[in-house]
Protein backbone atom coordinates (compact mmCIF):
# COMPACT_ATOMS: atom_id res chain seq x y z
CA UNK A 1 0.00 0.00 0.00
CA UNK A 2 2.74 2.65 0.86
CA UNK A 3 4.65 1.66 -2.25
CA UNK A 4 1.30 2.28 -4.12
CA UNK A 5 1.16 5.70 -2.58
CA UNK A 6 4.31 6.90 -2.20
CA UNK A 7 4.40 5.91 -6.18
CA UNK A 8 1.37 7.92 -7.37
CA UNK A 9 2.00 10.83 -4.82
CA UNK A 10 5.03 11.04 -6.16
CA UNK A 11 4.96 11.36 -9.42
CA UNK A 12 2.25 14.29 -8.65
CA UNK A 13 5.03 16.04 -6.67
CA UNK A 14 7.46 15.46 -10.01
CA UNK A 15 5.05 17.47 -12.32
CA UNK A 16 4.24 20.38 -9.22
CA UNK A 17 7.92 20.60 -8.17
CA UNK A 18 8.96 20.25 -11.67
CA UNK A 19 6.68 22.83 -13.37
CA UNK A 20 8.24 25.03 -10.11
CA UNK A 21 11.75 24.50 -11.17
CA UNK A 22 11.33 25.48 -14.58
CA UNK A 23 9.81 28.54 -13.32
CA UNK A 24 12.64 29.53 -11.20
CA UNK A 25 14.91 27.75 -14.32
CA UNK A 26 16.60 25.68 -12.42
CA UNK A 27 20.13 23.64 -13.56
CA UNK A 28 20.35 19.73 -14.64
CA UNK A 29 21.63 19.31 -10.86
CA UNK A 30 18.11 20.10 -9.45
CA UNK A 31 16.40 18.32 -12.22
CA UNK A 32 18.28 14.86 -11.21
CA UNK A 33 17.56 15.11 -7.39
CA UNK A 34 13.98 15.51 -8.82
CA UNK A 35 13.86 12.48 -10.91
CA UNK A 36 15.89 10.53 -7.86
CA UNK A 37 13.94 11.95 -5.04
CA UNK A 38 10.34 11.49 -6.40
CA UNK A 39 10.94 8.71 -8.89
CA UNK A 40 13.41 6.30 -8.01
CA UNK A 41 13.57 7.20 -4.29
CA UNK A 42 9.78 5.41 -3.84
CA UNK A 43 10.99 1.88 -5.22
CA UNK A 44 14.44 1.86 -3.34
CA UNK A 45 12.79 2.39 0.21
CA UNK A 46 9.86 -0.27 -1.13
CA UNK A 47 12.99 -2.74 -2.17
CA UNK A 48 14.32 -1.98 1.66
CA UNK A 49 11.54 -2.60 2.89
CA UNK A 50 10.54 -5.57 1.59
CA UNK A 51 13.80 -7.46 2.73
CA UNK A 52 14.30 -6.42 6.09
CA UNK A 53 14.01 -8.53 8.62
CA UNK A 54 11.15 -6.17 10.81
CA UNK A 55 9.09 -4.54 7.76
CA UNK A 56 6.60 -2.33 9.88
CA UNK A 57 10.23 -1.11 11.44
CA UNK A 58 12.18 -0.61 8.41
CA UNK A 59 8.74 1.02 7.18
CA UNK A 60 8.71 3.76 9.98
CA UNK A 61 12.67 4.38 9.22
CA UNK A 62 11.73 4.98 5.81
CA UNK A 63 8.61 7.05 6.90
CA UNK A 64 10.91 9.53 8.35
CA UNK A 65 13.84 9.75 5.61
CA UNK A 66 10.56 11.29 3.61
CA UNK A 67 9.60 13.71 6.31
CA UNK A 68 13.57 14.54 6.60
CA UNK A 69 13.98 14.79 2.68
CA UNK A 70 10.59 16.54 2.14
CA UNK A 71 11.82 19.48 4.56
CA UNK A 72 15.61 19.42 2.62
CA UNK A 73 13.27 19.99 -0.58
CA UNK A 74 11.15 22.72 1.21
CA UNK A 75 13.92 24.90 2.16
CA UNK A 76 16.24 24.38 -1.16
CA UNK A 77 13.61 25.72 -2.58
CA UNK A 78 12.94 28.74 -0.58
CA UNK A 79 9.99 27.50 1.40
CA UNK A 80 7.36 28.01 -1.14
CA UNK A 81 4.09 28.33 0.48
CA UNK A 82 1.90 25.81 -1.70
CA UNK A 83 4.88 23.05 -1.84
CA UNK A 84 6.04 23.58 1.46
CA UNK A 85 2.47 23.27 2.48
CA UNK A 86 1.98 19.73 0.61
CA UNK A 87 5.53 18.27 1.83
CA UNK A 88 4.38 18.67 5.45
CA UNK A 89 1.13 17.41 5.20
CA UNK A 90 2.10 14.31 3.36
CA UNK A 91 4.78 13.52 6.10
CA UNK A 92 2.57 13.98 9.03
CA UNK A 93 -0.73 11.95 7.43
CA UNK A 94 1.75 9.20 6.34
CA UNK A 95 3.38 9.17 9.99
CA UNK A 96 0.36 9.49 11.89
CA UNK A 97 -1.42 6.78 10.22
CA UNK A 98 1.42 4.40 11.43
CA UNK A 99 1.94 6.18 14.91
CA UNK A 100 -1.22 8.22 15.75
CA UNK A 101 -0.48 11.48 17.42
CA UNK A 102 3.39 10.75 18.40
CA UNK A 103 3.69 10.09 14.90
CA UNK A 104 2.39 13.79 14.36
CA UNK A 105 4.54 15.16 16.07
CA UNK A 106 7.85 13.24 14.95
CA UNK A 107 6.41 13.99 11.29
CA UNK A 108 6.56 17.49 12.22
CA UNK A 109 9.88 17.12 13.95
CA UNK A 110 11.75 15.30 11.08
CA UNK A 111 10.90 17.84 8.63
CA UNK A 112 11.80 20.63 10.99
CA UNK A 113 15.17 18.54 10.93
CA UNK A 114 15.91 18.28 7.22
CA UNK A 115 14.92 21.65 6.53
CA UNK A 116 17.37 22.85 9.01
CA UNK A 117 19.64 20.60 7.52
CA UNK A 118 19.27 22.28 4.15
CA UNK A 119 19.85 25.66 6.00
CA UNK A 120 23.31 25.13 7.31
CA UNK A 121 24.28 23.75 4.52
CA UNK A 122 23.22 26.06 2.16
CA UNK A 123 22.09 28.97 3.98
CA UNK A 124 18.70 30.26 4.32
CA UNK A 125 16.30 31.29 1.63
CA UNK A 126 13.13 32.85 1.43
CA UNK A 127 11.15 32.45 -2.27
CA UNK A 128 7.18 31.43 -0.73
CA UNK A 129 5.58 32.97 -4.06
CA UNK A 130 4.68 29.99 -6.56
CA UNK A 131 3.19 30.03 -10.19
CA UNK A 132 -0.72 29.51 -10.95
CA UNK A 133 0.00 26.28 -12.49
CA UNK A 134 2.68 25.23 -9.31
CA UNK A 135 -0.37 26.16 -7.31
CA UNK A 136 -3.12 24.50 -8.85
CA UNK A 137 -0.89 21.50 -9.03
CA UNK A 138 -0.24 21.49 -5.52
CA UNK A 139 -3.68 21.80 -4.54
CA UNK A 140 -4.62 19.05 -7.20
CA UNK A 141 -1.87 16.96 -5.64
CA UNK A 142 -2.39 16.75 -1.99
CA UNK A 143 -6.09 16.18 -3.02
CA UNK A 144 -5.66 13.51 -4.55
CA UNK A 145 -2.74 12.25 -2.11
CA UNK A 146 -5.93 13.10 0.69
CA UNK A 147 -8.34 11.18 -1.53
CA UNK A 148 -5.61 8.11 -1.80
CA UNK A 149 -4.91 7.75 1.74
CA UNK A 150 -8.80 8.09 2.95
CA UNK A 151 -9.29 5.40 0.18
CA UNK A 152 -6.65 3.21 1.42
CA UNK A 153 -8.10 3.68 5.16
CA UNK A 154 -11.66 3.03 3.82
CA UNK A 155 -10.46 -0.54 2.46
CA UNK A 156 -8.50 -1.35 5.09
CA UNK A 157 -11.78 -0.69 7.26
CA UNK A 158 -13.68 -2.82 5.12
CA UNK A 159 -11.08 -5.92 5.29
CA UNK A 160 -10.87 -5.71 8.98
CA UNK A 161 -14.62 -5.59 9.25
CA UNK A 162 -14.89 -8.92 6.94
CA UNK A 163 -12.07 -10.54 8.81
CA UNK A 164 -13.79 -9.40 11.97
CA UNK A 165 -16.87 -11.19 10.46
CA UNK A 166 -14.78 -14.36 9.50
CA UNK A 167 -13.36 -14.74 12.76
CA UNK A 168 -17.02 -14.00 14.77
CA UNK A 169 -18.23 -16.28 12.16
CA UNK A 170 -15.63 -19.36 13.22
CA UNK A 171 -15.99 -18.37 16.75
CA UNK A 172 -19.68 -19.26 16.51
CA UNK A 173 -18.62 -22.16 14.80
CA UNK A 174 -15.90 -23.07 17.21
CA UNK A 175 -18.47 -22.61 20.30
CA UNK A 176 -20.86 -24.87 18.11
CA UNK A 177 -18.97 -27.46 17.89
CA UNK A 178 -17.41 -27.36 21.32
CA UNK A 179 -21.12 -27.76 22.44
CA UNK A 180 -21.41 -30.59 20.31
CA UNK A 181 -18.08 -32.02 21.54
CA UNK A 182 -19.55 -31.77 25.13
CA UNK A 183 -23.07 -33.08 24.14
CA UNK A 184 -21.46 -35.88 22.43
CA UNK A 185 -18.84 -36.41 25.44
CA UNK A 186 -22.27 -36.68 27.72
CA UNK A 187 -23.94 -39.15 25.25
CA UNK A 188 -20.71 -41.51 25.28
CA UNK A 189 -20.70 -40.77 29.41
CA UNK A 190 -24.24 -41.54 29.54
CA UNK A 191 -23.98 -44.51 27.68
CA UNK A 192 -20.96 -45.68 29.37
CA UNK A 193 -23.08 -45.55 32.32
CA UNK A 194 -26.30 -47.30 31.32
CA UNK A 195 -27.30 -50.31 30.03
CA UNK A 196 -28.41 -50.01 26.34
CA UNK A 197 -31.75 -52.55 26.55
CA UNK A 198 -33.15 -51.42 29.89
CA UNK A 199 -31.63 -48.00 30.13
CA UNK A 200 -30.47 -48.31 33.71
CA UNK A 201 -27.17 -48.08 35.05
CA UNK A 202 -24.64 -51.15 34.55
CA UNK A 203 -22.81 -52.65 36.63
CA UNK A 204 -20.06 -50.56 36.28
CA UNK A 205 -21.95 -47.28 37.30
CA UNK A 206 -22.55 -49.07 40.35
CA UNK A 207 -19.21 -50.29 41.35
CA UNK A 208 -17.69 -46.98 40.90
CA UNK A 209 -20.26 -44.99 43.40
CA UNK A 210 -21.44 -48.30 45.76
CA UNK A 211 -17.89 -47.58 47.31
CA UNK A 212 -17.99 -43.59 47.73
CA UNK A 213 -21.59 -44.49 49.14
CA UNK A 214 -20.71 -46.74 51.85
CA UNK A 215 -17.69 -44.65 53.06
CA UNK A 216 -20.63 -41.72 52.96
CA UNK A 217 -22.85 -43.95 55.38
CA UNK A 218 -19.98 -45.60 57.60
CA UNK A 219 -19.33 -41.25 58.48
CA UNK A 220 -22.46 -40.36 58.94
CA UNK A 221 -23.56 -43.61 60.27
CA UNK A 222 -26.52 -44.95 57.86
CA UNK A 223 -27.59 -47.79 56.64
CA UNK A 224 -27.21 -49.01 53.22
CA UNK A 225 -29.21 -51.82 51.86
CA UNK A 226 -28.57 -53.91 48.59
CA UNK A 227 -31.28 -55.66 47.23
CA UNK A 228 -30.14 -58.23 44.30
CA UNK A 229 -33.07 -59.33 41.89
CA UNK A 230 -32.94 -62.60 39.76
CA UNK A 231 -36.02 -63.50 37.49
CA UNK A 232 -37.55 -66.69 37.83
CA UNK A 233 -37.22 -69.12 35.43
CA UNK A 234 -35.86 -66.49 33.02
CA UNK A 235 -34.63 -69.32 30.85
CA UNK A 236 -37.96 -71.37 30.48
CA UNK A 237 -39.18 -67.83 29.05
CA UNK A 238 -36.32 -67.27 26.33
CA UNK A 239 -36.63 -71.25 24.85
CA UNK A 240 -40.09 -70.95 24.87
CA UNK A 241 -40.98 -67.58 23.62
CA UNK A 242 -37.87 -66.09 22.41
CA UNK A 243 -35.06 -63.73 23.44
CA UNK A 244 -36.79 -60.55 22.12
CA UNK A 245 -40.05 -61.88 24.62
CA UNK A 246 -37.13 -62.05 27.39
CA UNK A 247 -36.15 -58.72 26.45
CA UNK A 248 -39.24 -57.95 26.79
CA UNK A 249 -39.72 -59.32 30.15
CA UNK A 250 -36.39 -57.02 30.92
CA UNK A 251 -37.34 -53.81 30.39
CA UNK A 252 -40.77 -54.54 31.92
CA UNK A 253 -38.94 -54.89 35.40
CA UNK A 254 -36.55 -51.99 34.42
CA UNK A 255 -39.60 -49.81 33.95
CA UNK A 256 -40.81 -50.61 37.10
CA UNK A 257 -38.03 -50.40 39.50
CA UNK A 258 -36.77 -47.10 37.74
CA UNK A 259 -40.20 -45.86 38.77
CA UNK A 260 -40.36 -46.83 41.99
CA UNK A 261 -36.60 -46.04 43.57
CA UNK A 262 -35.95 -42.43 45.42
CA UNK A 263 -33.43 -39.77 43.49
CA UNK A 264 -30.78 -41.34 45.57
CA UNK A 265 -31.34 -44.84 45.12
CA UNK A 266 -29.31 -46.69 42.19
CA UNK A 267 -31.39 -49.24 39.89
CA UNK A 268 -28.48 -51.05 37.75
CA UNK A 269 -28.71 -54.17 35.64
CA UNK A 270 -26.09 -56.14 37.10
CA UNK A 271 -25.53 -58.60 34.36
CA UNK A 272 -28.22 -60.82 32.54
CA UNK A 273 -31.37 -61.66 34.10
CA UNK A 274 -29.86 -59.69 37.46
CA UNK A 275 -30.94 -56.66 38.52
CA UNK A 276 -28.97 -54.57 41.59
CA UNK A 277 -30.45 -52.09 43.78
CA UNK A 278 -28.31 -49.74 46.04
CA UNK A 279 -30.85 -47.79 48.37
CA UNK A 280 -28.96 -45.36 50.69
CA UNK A 281 -29.96 -44.98 54.37
CA UNK A 282 -32.65 -47.45 54.08
CA UNK A 283 -32.54 -50.50 56.57
CA UNK A 284 -32.97 -53.98 56.28
CA UNK A 285 -36.37 -53.91 57.30
CA UNK A 286 -37.57 -50.85 55.64
CA UNK A 287 -35.87 -52.47 52.48
CA UNK A 288 -37.76 -55.79 52.63
CA UNK A 289 -40.76 -53.68 52.66
CA UNK A 290 -39.98 -52.06 49.67
CA UNK A 291 -38.67 -55.25 48.17
CA UNK A 292 -41.96 -57.43 48.46
CA UNK A 293 -44.07 -54.20 47.66
CA UNK A 294 -42.03 -54.40 44.35
CA UNK A 295 -42.23 -57.74 44.04
CA UNK A 296 -45.85 -58.60 44.40
CA UNK A 297 -46.57 -55.18 42.12
CA UNK A 298 -44.44 -57.04 39.32
CA UNK A 299 -46.12 -60.86 40.16
CA UNK A 300 -49.52 -58.79 39.59
CA UNK A 301 -48.68 -57.35 36.36
CA UNK A 302 -48.66 -60.28 33.84
CA UNK A 303 -46.82 -59.43 30.24
CA UNK A 304 -48.49 -60.54 27.06
CA UNK A 305 -45.66 -62.87 25.68
CA UNK A 306 -46.81 -64.97 22.70
CA UNK A 307 -50.73 -65.66 22.33
CA UNK A 308 -51.37 -64.06 26.07
CA UNK A 309 -50.48 -62.82 29.21
CA UNK A 310 -47.48 -64.62 31.10
CA UNK A 311 -47.24 -64.09 34.65
CA UNK A 312 -43.41 -63.77 35.56
CA UNK A 313 -41.56 -63.23 39.08
CA UNK A 314 -38.83 -62.24 40.27
CA UNK A 315 -36.58 -63.44 43.43
CA UNK A 316 -34.59 -61.54 45.51
CA UNK A 317 -31.66 -61.13 48.40
CA UNK A 318 -31.43 -58.34 50.51
CA UNK A 319 -27.86 -57.25 52.28
CA UNK A 320 -27.74 -54.41 54.58
CA UNK A 321 -24.44 -52.33 55.75
CA UNK A 322 -23.33 -52.52 58.52
CA UNK A 323 -24.90 -55.90 59.61
CA UNK A 324 -24.16 -57.81 56.46
CA UNK A 325 -20.47 -56.38 55.15
CA UNK A 326 -18.37 -53.39 55.75
CA UNK A 327 -17.44 -53.64 52.04
CA UNK A 328 -18.98 -53.81 48.97
CA UNK A 329 -17.64 -57.43 48.49
CA UNK A 330 -18.57 -58.33 51.30
CA UNK A 331 -22.07 -57.07 50.83
CA UNK A 332 -22.87 -58.59 47.49
CA UNK A 333 -21.83 -61.62 48.55
CA UNK A 334 -24.16 -61.91 51.36
CA UNK A 335 -27.02 -60.53 49.00
CA UNK A 336 -26.40 -63.42 46.42
CA UNK A 337 -26.41 -66.12 49.46
CA UNK A 338 -29.72 -64.54 50.21
CA UNK A 339 -30.70 -65.00 46.92
CA UNK A 340 -29.53 -68.44 46.41
CA UNK A 341 -31.92 -68.89 49.67
CA UNK A 342 -34.78 -67.67 48.28
CA UNK A 343 -34.74 -69.68 45.30
CA UNK A 344 -34.03 -73.23 46.91
CA UNK A 345 -36.99 -71.65 48.79
CA UNK A 346 -39.19 -71.47 46.13
CA UNK A 347 -38.85 -68.99 44.51
CA UNK A 348 -41.32 -65.43 44.03
CA UNK A 349 -40.39 -64.13 47.36
CA UNK A 350 -37.66 -61.95 49.35
CA UNK A 351 -35.07 -63.21 51.72
CA UNK A 352 -32.76 -61.29 53.74
CA UNK A 353 -29.19 -62.17 54.49
CA UNK A 354 -28.37 -63.35 58.05
CA UNK A 355 -26.31 -61.38 60.04
CA UNK A 356 -23.58 -64.02 60.18
CA UNK A 357 -23.03 -63.88 56.21
CA UNK A 358 -20.59 -61.76 56.02
CA UNK A 359 -18.24 -63.58 57.78
CA UNK A 360 -19.22 -67.07 55.86
CA UNK A 361 -16.63 -68.03 53.09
Amino acid sequence: MNRRNRSRYGLLLFVGVGVHLFDIGSGPFAWMALVLQFLVYPQVVYWRARHATDQRAAELGNLAVDATLLGVWAAALGFPVWITFIFLVSAIINMTVFRGRWGFIQAFAWATGGAGLAVLAGGLHFHPQTSWPVTLLCISAIAAYVFTVADSAYTRALQLHATREQLRASQQELLRQLAANTSLQEQLRDQANHDPLTGLYNRRYLDDNLARELIRCKREQQPLSLVLIDIDHFKQINDAYGHLAGDQVLKHLAAMLGAEVRGSDIACRYGGEEFLLMLPGLPQDVAHVRAEEWRSAFAASPITLGDGPVTVTWSAGIATFPANGATAEELFRAADNALYQAKRQGRNRVQLADPLESTLA
